[in-house]
C-alpha cells in the first residue's frame, strides 16, 4: 500500500512537495514475544492547520498494517501522537508493510493549507470524509523471515479449505515446505472466523494443530537424518528440537506438546475463561 507520491486532488503533507512548508514524518518501531507482533508509532506534525483538525477530533492517524503472505490487512485509528497496537504472531509472517496517514473524519469545505506549495496559493479545497490529509513514510519489517526457525508453529503449518464437497475429514498434507491441514469448506469457514477470537484460539490450536504437528513428529522419527532433508518443514522440526535440548525419540504426542508448550493447559484456560463469562 504504497501512499506517497501520488496525485490527489488537494494538497498531502508529505506527497512529493505538496506541502514543502511543512512536515508529516512517523517513527515506527516493531517488536515481538512469543503470542504477539508490536508496531508502535510516533508521530510528528509541524502543520497548524491539520494539528488543529486533529485536536478537533475532524482527523484521525490511522495505522495502516498489510501483510500479503497470511493475507492480513487492517487499518488501525487513532488521535494522540504516540500508538501501539498488538497483533497475533498468528496473522503476521515474512514481510509486513506499515503505513502511517492522516485522514479527515469529517467532511472540511474550504481546506486550505498555508504552507503548500504556491501552485495551491489562495486555493481551497472541499475535503470529504475518509480523504488523506497527510502520508509518512512507509516501512516494511519482517516477522520470521527465516523460514526454518520454528518460533510459531504457523511458519511450517498453513490451514487451507478442501476442494472436495461435503463434511468430510480434517486431511494433512506433508508432502510440500509446509505442512498443509485441509478442511472441509463449512469447517474452514467457522476456522476463518473463530481463529480471531483470542478467547478461542488455544482450543483451535488443541483441535487442529496438536494431533497433526504429533503425526509430522512421527514421520520425522523415521526420516534417518531430518537436516538433510529437501522439505523446509522437516529442516524446521529437527533444528528445532536440537536447540531446545529436547529427544527426538521422545513419544510424538508427548514431544509435540513440548513445542507447542502445553497447548492443552492453555486450551483448558481459554475454555475456563469462556465458560465462566458466559454463566
Amino acid at each position: 500500500m504504497r501512499l506517497s507520491a501520488r496525485s490527489y486532488p488537494h494538497p498531502v503533507l508529505g506527497n512529493r512537495d505538496d506541502v514543502p512548508g511543512a512536515a508529516f514524518q512517523a517513527t515506527l518501531v516493531m517488536s515481538t514475544d512469543k503470542e504477539c507482533v508490536y508496531i508502535s508509532a510516533d508521530v510528528t506534525c509541524s502543520c497548524e492547520a491539520l494539528n488543529a483538525l486533529l485536536k478537533d477530533g475532524r482527523a484521525a492517524y490511522v495505522l495502516h498494517i498489510e501483510c500479503s503472505n497470511t493475507l492480513f490487512r487492517r487499518a488501525y485509528e487513532f488521535r494522540e501522537p504516540q500508538h501501539r497496537v498488538s497483533i497475533s504472531a498468528d496473522n503476521l509472517n515474512d514481510a509486513v508493510e506499515v503505513n502511517v496517514f492522516a485522514r479527515a473524519k469529517d467532511h472540511i469545505p474550504g481546506y486550505c493549507i498555508p504552507e503548500a506549495h504556491s501552485d495551491y496559493a489562495g486555493a481551497q479545497f472541499d475535503v470529504q470524509r475518509g480523504d488523506i490529509l497527510a502520508v509518512g513514510e512507509g516501512q516494511v519489517f519482517h516477522v520470521e523471515s527465516d523460514f526454518d526457525s520454528l518460533s510459531r508453529i504457523g511458519s511450517i503449518m498453513q490451514i487451507n479449505e478442501s476442494p472436495k464437497d461435503g463434511d468430510i475429514l480434517m486431511e494433512p498434507s506433508f508432502d510440500g515446505d509446509k505442512i498443509v491441514i485441509f478442511l472441509s469448506k463449512s469447517d474452514f469457514a467457522d476456522y476463518k472466523v473463530l481463529k480471531l477470537h483470542e478467547g478461542v484460539r488455544g482450543p483451535l490450536t488443541t483441535t487442529i494443530v496438536l494431533p497433526v504437528l504429533a503425526e509430522a513428529l512421527h514421520i520425522l522419527k523415521e526420516e534417518s537424518d531430518g537436516m538433510d532433508d529437501t522439505r523446509r518443514w522437516v529442516r524446521a522440526l529437527a533444528r528445532r528440537i536440537e536447540n531446545l535440548g529436547l529427544s527426538g525419540e521422545s513419544q510424538p504426542l508427548l514431544l509435540a506438546q513440548q513445542l507447542l508448550e502445553l497447548p492443552v493447559k492453555r486450551a483448558l484456560s481459554s475454555s475456563r475463561m469462556l465458560a465462566e463469562a458466559a454463566s
